[in-house]
Parts: C-alpha cells; structure tokens; sequence
C-alpha cells in the first residue's frame, strides 16, 4: 500500500502543476493580446462618435 499512496500522491502532483502551469500561461497570454486592441478600439471609435454628433 505505501507505494500506491506514493503513486497517487506523484501524480496529483504532477497533474496539478501542470494545471497551474496551463492556467498560469493562459491568463498571461491573453491580456496582452487583449489590452492593445482594446485601447486601440476604443481610442478609435471615441472621436469618430464625437465627430458624427458635431
């Protein structure tokens, strides 16, 4: 039994680091590829918006 506790200890180890690892990397990812179409739309389309009403 000592080497099945072993063995099932090592791989929920080794399966949450690499769930953290994935989910680490995703949510750094993203908001660097979000942030500047974002401000870009948005810096964008407020003139455009204030000139449409003038």
């Amino acid at each position: 039994m000592p080497q099945l506790n072993l063995a099932w200890w090592l791989f929920n180890f080794l399966i949450s680091w690499t769930a953290l690892i994935i989910v680490f990397t995703a949510l750094l990812s993203t908001p660097l590829v979000e942030k500047p179409n974002n401000t870009n739309a948005q810096t964008s389309s407020h003139p455009l918006n204030v000139w449409t009403w003038n």
